[in-house]
């Protein structure tokens, strides 16, 4: 387990469906061996219209995860967990086909929820953790966003305000540059610095935006498959720090 943790939103068979996840859960080597899955899955007694928790059942949820966790073996490694459609869904990788030790303290510390342990077949191992759990391009910048616009609330900024904000476009060939730029001038961006490094084409691009979550997400939701039209790859954005009354100079870059 590292300390690389994540939460992520997304949709499910179109219904919500919320992420933690750790997102290096191999990097140290550790756990190469670690090759069969286990799923415990919950189900909500009182779910939001959503299908998601409510405050008071995510708080019993928190505590069965952690009477479970703090005498879990190291046979087990916690990969991260979905909350969907009126359930959730715990995600365990062993290095062993015996899920038995999962299955004796899920009897003992679930009391409260109707609750199954299954093992999770998959083509390969990780495959499911690949595919499934690791959030797509689109998951993972609007995390990012998530926590940009974090950074920029404890700054103070007033994410009402539009303000210019700048994006970078990367391309491997000028006629995909060329394509996604008349794409994003007819939504009102614009073009601000294009540079070429060998193979590769940069693009800037701005536009006058709000920076509030819901607002940034549609913009990069709307670059990102406009490049992945234009075989393109989105990277990120920055933007000034607006206060309510003052403009802090320097600009806060996204993370890449």
């Amino acid at each position: 387990m590292s300390d690389n943790w994540n939460t992520y939103m997304t949709y499910i068979d179109h219904k919500p469906a919320s992420f933690l996840l750790d997102l290096d859960p191999w990097g140290s080597g550790e756990y190469d061996h670690f090759i069969h899955l286990y799923q415990l899955r919950l189900v909500l007694n009182e779910p939001t219209d959503e299908g998601l928790t409510t405050n008071e059942e995510a708080s019993d949820l928190y505590a069965i995860e952690d009477a479970i966790h703090d005498v879990l073996s190291g046979h087990y490694l916690f990969v991260g967990r979905i909350t969907t459609d009126g359930r959730r869904d715990f995600f365990y990788y062993t290095d062993s086909d015996d899920g038995s030790e999962l299955k004796r303290l899920a009897a003992k510390h679930i009391v409260s929820h109707k609750y199954s342990v299954d093992r999770v077949e998959e083509q390969s191992p990780r495959s499911f953790y690949e595919q499934f759990l690791y959030p797509d391009q689109l998951s993972w910048k609007r995390m990012l966003n998530r926590q940009l616009v974090d950074k920029l609330t404890e700054l103070g900024d007033d994410l009402r305000k539009p303000r210019p904000v700048n994006h970078w476009i990367y391309f491997s060939s000028e006629e995909s540059c060329r394509l996604f730029m008349k794409k994003v001038q007819k939504e009102g961006f614009q073009i601000e610095e294009q540079n070429r490094q060998q193979d590769r084409y940069s693009l800037r691009i701005s536009r006058k935006d709000e920076v509030q979550l819901h607002a940034i997400n549609e913009v990069t939701d709307f670059l990102v498959h406009a490049a992945q039209e234009c075989n393109g790859d989105y990277d990120g954005w920055e933007t000034q720090v607006i206060e309510q009354k003052s403009i802090l100079g320097g600009l806060k870059k996204m993370f890449r």
